[in-house]
């Protein structure tokens, strides 16, 4: 049995334009793992930098937490897509974890962290929570 030639090409065009939905979606998840991860991983760089100047109090530990502090705002103006659970909830979190780490290296200088460190923390863990990436 034969398959007409506009039923042929019917059935590639759907093929065709199945897959290109099909990898524009996959794109778009992996950009937002991308940028999930990027944050996580500009957070411990930060992390380590706050750690290693409130140790040592030297200046060159202050210039090397401001530089994380630094990539660490501009990784929190993540946008995800609708594709990850919870994205608006993450994005949200992600922006207070940076003011949170802004306002304790604010408060490192004046001595007066301790507070603003634990609420960084909580407020970490949580978008931990929320991705799904809990260590």
């Amino acid at each position: 049995m034969k398959i007409a030639k506009p039923t042929k090409w019917l059935l590639f065009s759907i093929l065709v334009v199945s897959a290109v939905v099909f990898f524009f979606f996959f794109r778009m998840y992996r950009d937002d793992i991308k940028a999930i991860t990027g944050f996580m991983a500009s957070y411990e760089q930060f992390d380590k930098a706050v750690s290693f100047y409130a140790d040592k109090g030297r200046p060159d530990g202050l210039g090397k937490a401001n530089e994380a502090l630094i990539e660490l705002q501009a990784r929190a103006s993540l946008r995800l897509s609708s594709l990850i659970k919870n994205d608006g909830e993450l994005m949200d979190q992600a922006r207070e974890v940076a003011d949170l780490s802004r306002r304790e290296l604010e408060g490192l200088k004046m001595e007066d962290h301790r507070l603003l460190h634990e609420k960084r923390i909580a407020a970490y863990a949580r978008f931990q929570e929320l991705s799904g990436r809990r260590r």
